[in-house]
C-alpha cells in the first residue's frame, strides 16, 4: 500500500516534533551532566534522523543533499565530543547547530517551502514581570528600541505581567503607532526581550509560565559572591579576580584589614557604585571613605561601623582587597565593556570606555558624578607608547572572558557588562560583570544588537536556561530528568488528578481509582513533592492490580483536591503551578470560614429562619451579651471542621459559669472567664451562637449531618445523610468518646 503524500507529509512532522523534543532532552541532560542517560538518549536523536532520512527525498530538505550532510557531521561530532567526555563542546553543538537545524527541517515542511529560507514575521515583546518597561526604561533605550525594530522589519510591544492572557495567548502592551503610543492586544510575541532578571526578585508564575511557551533573550547570573564561585568551579580567568571574603563576622573583617591594609567594602547585590565603602588602616585609627565623604573612627567607633552597617545584615557585604587603578591626576578609573550578541548569535563589543571619577573619591562610575572618554585617549596619557597594545590587551581579554561566562553559564547570555581594572603594575583585574549594564551613551548602538539578537532567537527557535531559572531542589521532590519510572501511556482521555497529602491516600482514592475506570476515564494521585515544576510532569500514581503504580505524566486535565491549602502560608507555590487547571473546589483553606456562609445566606434574606443567632467576636464582652440574652451559647472557631475548638457555655444560678469543651469540663467565674475568653480568641477568630439544645428521646445530644455532592451533569445530590449523636451527659453531638453515628 502507498502511502498518500499527505499521510506522508504528516508523518515526517510527527518524527520531526518527536526528534525535536528528543533532541531538547538531550540538551537538558548534557547540562545536567547526566553522561550515561545523554548516551542513550543521543542513540534515539541518530534513529530518528535516520527515520526522517528514509522518507525525505533531497527536495524536502532546507539545502537538499548538503543539508542532510552537515546534520550528519554535526551528529558525528557530538559523538566524538561524547566520547571523549566533552560535555561543553556538545551542549554548544546542540544549542547553536542541531537544534536549529532540526527546527529549520520542521518549518520548511510546516510552509510546504522548497528550497527557500521562511519569511518570519517577528514580533518582540520587551517586558518586565511588575511593572511595564516604558515606566523603568529611560526614554532614550525606549526610542531606540522602538527605531531599530522598524529598521530590521520587526514589531516591538512593551508589557508586564499584568498584561498577560495566558489562556488567550495574547497581552495587553503598549506600542508606538503612526507616531504615538498606543494601547493594543497583540498574540503571544515571538520572541521576549526581558529586563529586570535579578536573582533578588522571586520570579512570578507569569514569568514562569511564559517562559515554558517562548523564547527569551536574557537570564540572570547571580550576585557578586556568584560568578568567583562559578569561575572558580571551572578554574579558568580565576586569577582575574581580586581577593575578598564575606564579611560575617568582626573577625573576618578585622584580619582582612591586617593583612591587606586597604580594603573596600561592597554590598553583595549592589548597583551602580551605591553603598560601598573604603577603609584604610593606620595603627589604631580607620580611614573611612564613602565616595566622597572622608570620616576617621577610632577602635571603637570602627566597631559601631561595622555593627551597624556591614553586619547589620548577615553576610549581605563582602570586603576586598583595593586595587589602586588611577590615573596620572590621581583620579580612579576603571573599563567598562559592554558586549552583546548580535544577529547571529555572535559576541560583538558593542562598546569599551573608561569611567572616570573624581580624585577624592574611590569610585569610577558615571551615574555617581563621573566622566569617560575614549580608551585609545586615556591608554595613551597613561601609557604612552604602550597604550595601543594594552587597548588590544583589554579588548580580547574582553572578548575571550566573554565567551567563557557565556560557556559556563549553558551559552544562555545575551549581553555583558565587564567592569576591568589595570593595577600600578600593568596587571588587569575583573572587578565584577553583570548582564544588564547601563548604555546612556550608546543607547543606538546597544539596540542594533538586541533586536537583531531577539530576531536570531526568534527565527531559530532557541529556548534557553541556566540554574536561576529552575525551581530550587527540595529534598525529595520529583525530578523527570532522573527517574527510572515509565512514561505513562495515556492517550487521548481525560486525566482526572487528585491532589492529596500522602497522608490522606484511603479507601475514598481507591474508590475514585475504581469508578474512574468504570467511566472509562484516567485517574492518578499525587502530592505537591509529586511535582516537577521545571518539566511540567508529575509523578502520578495509578492503581492497578491493587496497588499504586508510579509513572511520569503530564498535568491533569482536571485536579480533585484534597490537600485542601490553598491560601495557606507554604503551599501557594502548588496552586500557583497547577493555576489554570480546572478544580473540582476552589475555596481556601481545608475548610471553608462559617462566618462567611452566616453572612451570605443572611444577606439572601430568604433562610433568616433557619440561621441560629451568631456574631463574630472581636471583644470579650460581645460573649458575655450573648451568654445574658440567650443563658446558654456556643463559642466555636470560625473556621474548622468536627467538634474541635467548640465551647459550651452557660451561666449557673451561682453566678459561676460552666464550659465544656468537648469531654474537658470546668467551673470559672467572670473575671476568670474573661480571662480564658481573651486568650483564646488572642489565637484565632471565633463566633458566637445562641444554644439550640437537640437531644433524643433518651437525653442525648444530636445533630443530622448531611453530604451533599454536584453530580455529573452539574447539579447538587445526596451522597449521604445520618444523625450523629453524642453521649448522654454531654451537650455537644461529637461522635468521639463515646458518640456515634446513626
Amino acid at each position: 500500500m502507498v502511502m498518500s503524500k499527505d499521510k506522508q507529509l504528516k508523518q515526517v512532522l510527527n518524527i520531526m516534533d518527536t526528534l525535536l523534543d528528543a533532541t531538547e532532552h538531550l540538551s537538558m541532560l548534557v547540562k545536567e551532566k547526566e553522561l550515561s542517560q545523554s548516551i542513550f538518549m543521543f542513540s534515539s536523536v541518530v534513529e530518528g534522523f535516520g527515520a526522517i532520512n528514509r522518507v525525505l527525498t533531497p527536495a524536502q530538505t532546507k539545502s537538499g543533499e548538503e543539508g542532510r550532510r552537515e546534520i550528519e557531521q554535526l551528529l558525528l561530532m557530538i559523538a566524538q565530543q561524547m566520547e571523549q567526555g566533552n560535555l561543553l563542546k556538545v551542549s554548544e553543538v546542540l544549542q547553536f547547530s542541531l537544534i536549529p537545524q532540526f527546527r529549520n527541517l520542521k518549518r520548511t515542511f510546516e510552509g510546504n517551502v522548497q528550497n527557500e529560507n521562511l519569511d518570519l514575521n517577528v514580533t518582540i515583546g520587551v517586558y518586565l514581570s511588575h511593572a511595564n518597561p516604558r515606566d523603568v526604561y529611560p526614554d532614550a533605550r525606549i526610542n531606540a528600541l522602538v527605531e531599530e525594530s522598524k529598521q530590521q522589519n520587526t514589531e516591538v510591544f512593551f508589557f508586564s505581567s499584568e498584561g498577560v492572557n495566558l489562556d488567550n495567548k495574547q497581552v495587553n502592551a503598549d506600542m508606538f503607532i503612526d507616531g504615538k503610543w498606543d494601547k493594543v492586544i497583540r498574540p503571544f510575541p515571538s520572541v521576549i526581550h526581558n529586563i529586570g532578571v535579578s536573582p533578588r526578585v522571586k520570579q512570578s508564575i507569569t514569568e514562569r509560565k511564559l517562559r515554558r511557551k517562548l523564547p527569551f533573550t536574557s537570564f540572570g547570573i547571580g550576585n557578586k559572591l556568584h560568578l568567583p564561585k562559578k569561575m572558580i568551579q571551572y578554574r579558568k580567568f580565576v586569577d582575574l579576580f581580586v581577593p575578598f571574603k564575606i564579611a560575617t563576622n568582626k573577625t573576618v573583617v578585622y584580619d582582612f584589614l591586617t593583612e591587606n591594609e586597604s580594603a573596600v567594602f561592597k554590598p553583595l547585590m549592589g548597583r551602580q557604585g551605591q553603598n560601598i565603602y573604603f577603609v584604610r588602616k593606620r595603627g589604631n585609627r580607620y580611614h573611612l571613605l564613602d565616595h566622597r565623604k572622608d570620616q576617621i573612627f577610632n577602635q571603637s567607633k570602627f566597631e559601631d561601623w561595622i555593627n551597624s552597617t556591614i553586619l547589620n545584615n548577615k553576610g549581605s557585604y563582602m570586603v576586598q582587597r583595593y586595587i589602586n587603578c588611577r590615573t596620572k591626576g590621581n583620579e580612579p578609573y576603571d573599563i567598562r565593556a559592554h558586549v552583546q550578541k548580535d544577529g547571529e548569535g555572535k559576541w560583538q563589543l558593542t562598546k569599551i570606555y573608561p569611567r572616570i571619577g573624581h580624585s577624592d573619591s574611590i569610585l569610577s562610575n558615571i551615574s555617581r558624578g563621573g566622566r569617560t572618554e575614549k580608551l585609545s585617549t586615556l591608554f595613551t596619557e597613561q601609557f604612552g607608547v604602550k597604550g595601543k597594545q594594552y587597548e588590544r590587551d583589554v579588548q580580547e581579554l574582553a572578548m575571550e572572558l566573554t565567551a567563557h561566562l557565556d560557556k559556563i553559564h549553558g551559552h544562555a547570555l545575551d549581553e555583558l557588562g565587564l567592569d576591568l581594572a589595570i593595577d600600578e603594575n600593568g596587571r588587569f583585574w575583573l572587578h565584577e560583570a553583570n548582564n544588564g549594564p547601563q548604555s546612556t551613551y550608546h543607547e543606538v548602538k546597544r539596540a542594533v544588537n538586541t533586536i537583531a539578537y531577539a530576531k536570531y532567537i526568534a527565527e531559530n527557535g532557541l529556548y534557553f536556561t541556566n540554574e536561576f531559572q529552575k525551581e530550587p531542589y527540595v529534598k525529595g521532590q520529583f525530578n523527570a530528568r532522573k527517574t527510572d519510572l515509565s512514561t505513562a501511556n495515556l492517550g487521548n482521555q481525560l486525566r482526572i488528578g487528585m491532589l492529596v497529602d500522602k497522608s490522606e491516600v484511603n479507601n475514598l482514592t481507591v474508590a475514585c481509582a475504581y469508578v474512574a475506570k468504570y467511566e472509562n476515564k484516567h485517574f492518578y494521585y499525587f502530592t505537591p513533592k509529586d511535582i516537577d515544576y521545571d518539566e511540567m510532569l508529575i509523578r502520578g500514581h495509578f492503581y492497578e492490580n491493587k496497588e499504586w503504580i508510579p509513572r511520569v505524566v503530564s498535568y491533569p486535565d482536571v485536579i480533585y483536591d484534597r490537600l485542601r491549602l490553598r491560601g495557606i502560608k507554604g503551599h501557594n507555590t502548588v496552586y500557583e503551578e497547577l493555576e489554570g487547571i480546572p478544580f473540582t473546589n476552589e475555596f481556601y483553606g481545608n475548610s471553608i470560614s462559617k462566618l462567611e456562609v452566616y453572612d451570605q445566606l443572611s444577606s439572601t434574606g430568604k433562610f433568616n429562619e433557619a440561621i441560629i443567632p451568631y456574631q463574630k467576636v472581636d471583644r470579650v464582652r460581645e460573649v458575655f451579651h450573648y451568654i445574658e440574652r440567650y443563658g446558654k451559647v456556643i463559642l466555636k472557631p470560625e473556621i474548622g471542621s468536627f467538634a474541635r475548638g467548640v465551647h459550651f457555655i452557660s451561666q449557673l444560678d451561682n453566678g459561676e459559669y460552666f464550659v465544656a469543651e468537648g469531654t474537658k469540663e470546668k467551673h470559672y467565674n467572670e473575671f476568670s472567664l474573661s480571662n480564658y475568653l481573651r486568650e483564646l480568641i488572642h489565637k484565632s477568630t471565633f463566633i458566637v451562637q445562641k444554644y439550640i439544645e437537640t437531644r433524643t428521646i433518651d437525653g442525648q445530644p444530636f445533630d443530622i449531618r448531611v453530604h451533599m455532592m454536584k453530580n455529573g451533569n452539574g447539579e447538587w445530590s445526596f451522597v449521604n445523610n445520618y444523625p450523629r449523636i453524642g453521649i448522654a451527659h454531654a451537650v455537644i453531638s461529637s461522635t468521639g468518646n463515646g458518640g456515634y453515628i446513626g
